[in-house]
C-alpha cells in the first residue's frame, strides 16, 4: 500500500494537471466562441452562393465554362488541414484516416495524388510515413486572411485551367451543430461538385419558386460565372479552414473538460486514501505509545 508522502505527491501532480487542462479548456472555449461567431455570420452568405449558383447553372442555356467541365489529368489534389497542437481527441486521427483513404484510392486507380498540408500533426503525419508533399501552408497558424485564401484558391485555379489537376477536395473537419462535427472530403473543382454540396447544405435547398429566366442580367451569365466560380471556390477554402478550426476548439474543450473532470475525482479519491493512511498512522502511533506506557 503506498505511504501518506506517495499518496500526497501522486495528489499534488493530479491537482498541477488539473490546472493545466482547465486553463486549456477555458483558452480553446474561447476560441472556439469567436470562430463559431464568424461561422454563424457566414451560413447565410454560403446558403446565398448556392442558391445563386444554383440558378445560373440550371438555366435553360447551359454554361460552358472551363471550370465546369472535367479535364484529362490524371493527377488529383488534396488540401488537408489538422492542428498544430494536440490533446483534442481523435480530431486529427480523423482526418489521417481520410488521408489514408486517399492515398489508397489514388494508387488503386492509378493517379498522381498531390497533397497540401496545414498544421503540424498533419505535416508529421505525412512525413513520417514517407508520403510526399506538394506543399505546406505555414504562412497562418489556423485561418488564412482574406487575400491568403484568395491566392490559396486561385493558384489551385490555374493549376485546374493548365490541366496540371482534374480534381481538387479539401480534407478537413466539417461543423456541423455543437453536437456533430465529421471530418469529411469537399470537392471544390471541378465547380459542378461544390455547387452540388453547397445546395444540399443550404438552408434553402432549392429555390422553387425562382428560375434564372426570371431574371434580366448585364453582363451575361457567362461572364457572370466566372466571376462567382471564384468567389465560391475561395469562400469555400476559407469557410473549411474556419470550420477545422471550430471543430478543433470544441474538441479539445470536450477533451480537456472530461480530462478536468477525471483529474477531479482523482484528487477526491486521492484525498480520502491519504485521509485513512494518515489515520492508520496516528492510530498505530498511539498503540505504540499507549502499548510503551504500560510496559
Amino acid at each position: 500500500m503506498a505511504g501518506a508522502r506517495q499518496i500526497l505527491a501522486r495528489r499534488q501532480t493530479a491537482e498541477s494537471i488539473c490546472k493545466v487542462t482547465h486553463t486549456m479548456e477555458t483558452v480553446s472555449s474561447v476560441r472556439y466562441r469567436q470562430y463559431y461567431k464568424r461561422w454563424a455570420g457566414g451560413v447565410s452568405f454560403y446558403d446565398s452562393l448556392a442558391q445563386l449558383a444554383y440558378l445560373v447553372v440550371t438555366a435553360e442555356k447551359t454554361i460552358d465554362h472551363p471550370l465546369m467541365a472535367g479535364n484529362d489529368s490524371n493527377c488529383n489534389a488534396v488540401i488537408v488541414t489538422g492542428s498544430n497542437r494536440g490533446l483534442c481527441g481523435a480530431y486529427n486521427s480523423n482526418i489521417f484516416a481520410l488521408i489514408k483513404v486517399h492515398v489508397n484510392m489514388a494508387k488503386r486507380f492509378g493517379r498522381r495524388l498531390k497533397i497540401y498540408a496545414q498544421g503540424r500533426k498533419v505535416v508529421n503525419f505525412l512525413k513520417n510515413r514517407g508520403i510526399e508533399l506538394a506543399g505546406v501552408y505555414e504562412d497562418f497558424d489556423e485561418v488564412p486572411s482574406v487575400e491568403q485564401a484568395g491566392a490559396i484558391s486561385e493558384d489551385f485555379v490555374k493549376q485546374y485551367l493548365s490541366g496540371e489537376i482534374g480534381r481538387l477536395g479539401m480534407v478537413y473537419t466539417r461543423f456541423h451543430s455543437p453536437a456533430s462535427q465529421k471530418a469529411q472530403t469537399l470537392a471544390l473543382l471541378p465547380v459542378s461538385d461544390l455547387i452540388d454540396d453547397l445546395t444540399t447544405r443550404a438552408t434553402v435547398i432549392w429555390p422553387w419558386e425562382l428560375v434564372f429566366e426570371d431574371f434580366l442580367l448585364s453582363p451575361s451569365a457567362e461572364e457572370i460565372f466566372d466571376e462567382l466560380a471564384r468567389m465560391m471556390i475561395h469562400t469555400a477554402v476559407s469557410g473549411c479552414f474556419v470550420e477545422a478550426a471550430l471543430s478543433e476548439h470544441l474538441a479539445r474543450v470536450v477533451a480537456m473538460r472530461n480530462a478536468t473532470d477525471n483529474a477531479d475525482e482523482m484528487i477526491g479519491d486521492l484525498t480520502r486514501e491519504y485521509n485513512r493512511q494518515r489515520q492508520r498512522q496516528i492510530t498505530s502511533e498511539m498503540l505504540d505509545i499507549i502499548g510503551g506506557s504500560i510496559g
